[in-house]
């Protein structure tokens, strides 16, 4: 059975791999440009797979009738970034995606950031049929993640890493035996959209929890939360901690102090001890 793949960085590369390894005929991929060690281009190149960083809906290309003569059995999309022309969905005899979040909530991008920030206690992942919606087709599996106190947005990451190949080789088999499908609670739907660096800046007005959550949720290796010193410095916060011990000794919301030689900050609720930081 031939298979259009769409793919993007180590969770796309794990799978288009997976795929593989498991007798799955790749007649082409889609990715974005990375040529990473761990990357879907990287992979193509070094095992002779054709591919391309075309964004089928906006570039003048022969590439999606060339793809349709093929007549795939088969679509399979992990992490890609742009969203597939209808022709293509409608042409293949299945379309999944893998989705790192509990679907129907936390739509749209890096969901497993939004999680974190929000406080949530566990996130997932889920298989899906792709239709003309984002993340908004019949559910195929999901697998359920703990999202530990300490878990930072890549900890996370890596644990989806462990549970996409599985779930992609189990929805493919569950598709092909004919499983009953789950259509998504659209009362229980929610969308997120992408996030940028300059989305880390750092409100000390609000309570500590929603802070360390937010901050380690973009910690290293990611771009990090940050905010700036007195002296027009800016930090980048990877962790911070309650500290009770200095209380008396910061006093003002959002104003950074160095006290032997150790970062504070007063936020809403608390004093916090800033343990991992880098400043430019």
């Amino acid at each position: 059975m031939t298979m259009i793949f769409c793919g993007f960085g180590k969770l796309g590369k794990i799978c288009l791999e997976t795929l593989l390894y498991n007798k799955y005929s790749i007649s082409f991929v889609l990715t974005h440009r990375e040529l990473d060690k761990d990357s879907v281009d990287t992979y193509c190149e070094l095992n002779n797979i054709s591919y391309s960083y075309i964004d089928l809906r906006k570039e003048k290309s022969d590439l999606l009738s060339q793809i349709l003569n093929q007549s795939p059995n088969y679509l399979v999309s992990v992490n890609y970034r742009y969203i597939l022309p209808l022709e293509i969905i409608n042409s293949v005899g299945v379309a999944l995606n893998l989705h790192g979040s509990l679907l129907p909530k936390y739509r749209g991008r890096t969901p497993h950031v939004w999680s974190i920030i929000n406080g949530e206690d566990y996130s997932g992942v889920t298989s899906h049929l792709i239709d003309e919606g984002v993340d908004t087709g019949k559910i195929i599996r999901q697998v359920k993640i703990k999202i530990d106190q300490e878990s930072t947005g890549y900890d996370l990451l890596q644990e989806y890493a462990k549970e996409y190949p599985k779930l992609l080789l189990d929805s493919l088999k569950d598709i092909q035996n004919g499983t009953l499908l789950k259509e998504q609670d659209e009362k229980q739907a929610t969308y997120f959209g992408k996030r940028t660096p300059e989305m880390g800046y750092v409100d000390f007005f609000k309570n500590s929890i929603e802070i360390i959550n937010f901050i380690r949720a973009q910690a290293k290796p990611y771009p990090g939360a940050y905010y700036y010193l007195k002296d027009g410095r800016k930090i980048v916060i990877h962790k911070l901690v309650r500290e009770a011990n200095v209380v008396n000794m910061v006093e003002d919301i959002g104003i950074i102090e160095k006290i032997d030689d150790i970062y504070y900050v007063r936020c809403k609720s608390d004093v916090l001890k800033i343990v991992d930081y880098e400043i430019f």
